[in-house]
């Protein structure tokens, strides 16, 4: 694996149903952590909130997920 390289793209599953896309419904994606910052005074990296999304690997479409 190169420095630019990416991990190859994975199938996902949501509370039990799998993850298709819904642009072109491929099934394949790269997950990425997303740090959600938040307009306010008095803010820190520990307190902003975390997303998850998953991008399509054939469109590069975004699907976003808050963790439960």
């Amino acid at each position: 694996m190169g420095l630019f390289d990416a991990p190859a793209p994975v199938g996902v599953e949501i509370k039990g149903h799998a993850l298709r896309c819904v642009i072109c419904g491929h099934n394949r994606f790269h997950r990425h952590k997303i740090k959600l910052d938040r307009a306010g005074l008095f803010t820190s990296d520990w307190s902003d909130p975390m997303a998850v999304s998953y991008e399509c690997a054939n469109c590069a479409y975004l699907h976003w997920f808050m963790p439960q």
